[in-house]
């Protein structure tokens, strides 16, 4: 492996040591900095402007700390830009997607802020932990080290599923305030199912949402976390014994969809436990792969992430997509996603091109049959 190669697995694997161990955030995010020869890196979590939320590292705080006291959300364009180029195709962008030439030497944000606080570029990835918004994972860097070129570009775009995957887990259990609990309490509190296993899939534990899984979805009969299902049983082992290559082969990671008994779906993330995770779980400590379970519809809601992976859409799509599956008109989706009514249309018009279908009811059998087969 070479030092390159080996620099990314690195990261790779430092980024998840970060999820069942949410304050490792800053230090993992200073680690995707220097990767590339940044100031630092930060995650924005968008839909929260005008009083943005940032997770970063120390070393950002004095030029975190100008922008929210002096309101510079409010004149940031990549912030500003970013969903509307997300909706044409974009999931990484830089200075030079974001901006034109003029607006970098002349913008406000270029010329103010980023002189002030050290930074010259800046590229951004959006990613999506969670159902309900967006989150932004952004890399600055001086200005005389260069803007990002386009291969730093897609490694960017690699990392961020990464980040989307690890921060995923820690919005789990911060979400339920449990980090000040033994990890144990702190998954049996989630309302997903979690299922700790050893590096051959062996079953350490399972928390009581995992638990009520076994009787549609999983068998652990012998010990081991098994499909149900016969025709899935390869598929799913083969899906989690190849978790640590996302961390070895630097692969994107992809969830993986299981039907039950009852005709249901499951949506699936193996996550693999770096060795810098495994203090925290304790005496599980042949601890390797954390895998997460959740419906593949929940509150009538397909998760977007899932309609990014299964239709070949952009993240903006799917969000689009999952609101329209779950029968929201499109006036609505609209105004949920923040956009104008024409621009929500253009988009579904490109849903419908990528799904094969040329109306909303279409759409939403479509997305509906993703959810649920028949056993017939």
């Amino acid at each position: 492996m070479n030092a390159q190669i080996q620099a990314l697995s690195d990261t790779i694997e430092a980024i998840y040591s970060a999820g069942p161990n949410p304050e490792r955030w800053p230090d993992v995010l200073e680690r995707i900095g220097d990767y590339f020869d940044g100031e630092g890196s930060v995650i924005l979590f968008y839909e929260t402007q005008p009083n943005p939320v940032f997770i970063y590292p120390e070393k950002l705080h004095p030029a975190v700390t100008v922008y929210l006291e002096e309101h510079w959300w409010e004149q940031d364009l990549h912030a500003q830009r970013a969903i509307a180029l997300n909706l044409q195709g974009l999931e990484v962008m830089s200075d030079q997607t974001v901006a034109s030439e003029l607006e970098i030497q002349t913008h406000p944000i270029y010329t103010d802020f980023f002189r002030r606080v050290g930074f010259g570029w800046l590229m951004s990835c959006l990613i999506l932990p969670d159902r309900h918004g967006l989150v932004v994972l952004s890399v600055p860097r001086a200005k005389a080290k260069g803007p990002f070129t386009h291969e730093e570009m897609q490694t960017l775009g690699l990392l961020g599923r990464h980040v989307e995957q690890a921060l995923r887990i820690s919005l789990y259990l911060t979400n339920m305030e449990s980090m000040g609990t033994a990890l144990r309490q702190a998954l049996n509190a989630v309302d997903a199912g979690m299922h700790t296993l050893s590096a051959d899939g062996r079953i350490l534990f399972s928390n009581r949402a995992g638990r009520a899984q076994f009787e549609a979805y999983f068998d652990a009969s012998d010990g081991y976390l098994t499909a149900r299902v016969p025709g899935e049983r390869d598929t799913f082992r083969n899906y989690v014994l190849k978790t640590h290559q996302a961390i070895s082969e630097c692969e994107t990671p992809k969830p993986c969809i299981l039907t039950g008994t009852n005709g249901t779906r499951l949506v699936v993330w193996a996550v693999p436990v770096s060795n810098a995770a495994r203090m925290r779980f304790g005496h599980w400590s042949a601890a390797a792969i954390l895998v997460l379970a959740t419906p593949f519809v929940r509150d009538t809601q397909v998760d977007p992430v899932v309609l990014r992976d299964c239709m070949n859409l952009t993240i903006s799509e799917a969000r689009l997509a999952s609101l329209i599956g779950c029968g929201m008109p499109i006036e609505e989706v609209a105004e949920t996603l923040g956009i104008a009514l024409g621009t929500a249309r253009n988009v579904l018009k490109t849903v419908f091109r990528k799904a094969g279908v040329n109306r909303q009811a279409q759409l939403a059998l479509k997305i509906s049959n993703l959810g649920r087969i028949s056993l017939d």
